[in-house]
Order: structure tokens, then sequence, then C-alpha cells
């Protein structure tokens, strides 16, 4: 099992679209991706889970994941929190 905490910055939290870009990310693994706020978990490959967290800037996330790819995936997650998912979504306008 894996485990990073994360602090969310963006200020308007963890939105649609974010919301979106993790649920993708977690999907390209074969492992369970956790998402956990104030001891409330999240499935991170379902878009209504992770919404329903209601996640704000400033929220401390736990992002959990266990299997296989689970060190990738928690450091991808991590990642776009970090950047406040700029980074993820130049990229995909690229494409």
């Amino acid at each position: 099992m894996t485990e990073r905490e994360v602090v969310v910055t963006s200020d308007a939290g963890v939105h649609a679209r974010p919301a979106m870009m993790i649920v993708r990310e977690a999907m390209k693994y074969p492992c369970e991706v956790k998402l956990i706020k104030e001891d409330v978990e999240a499935d991170c490959k379902s878009i209504m889970s992770v919404l329903g967290l209601a996640i704000v800037s400033g929220s401390r996330l736990v992002i959990r994941a266990n299997g296989e790819g689970e060190e990738k995936v928690v450091d991808s997650i991590v990642s776009m929190i970090e950047n406040n998912f700029t980074i993820n979504e130049k990229s995909a306008e690229k494409n």
C-alpha cells in the first residue's frame, strides 16, 4: 500500500473537470485508488464518489493505492493536485 498526503491549493478546489482528471488517471491502473478527506473515503475511479467529497481549497487529502502500479498512480495524482491541475490541462490541450 502506498499513500501520500496533499493539500489542495487551487482556488476552485476540485470541481468537475479536475475530478474527471483524477478519475481518468486512476482508471489507467489496475490497483485500487482511494481519495480520503477527513476520514471519508472516495473511490478515485468514480466521478460521483470524488465529487461527493466536496473538496475545497485548503482541504487536506490522502491519496491511497493498493496493488499493481500503486506508487505511480499516487505520485501522478499528488502531482496533479500540487500543480493545480495545470500541467495536465496544458498537455490535454495539445492533443
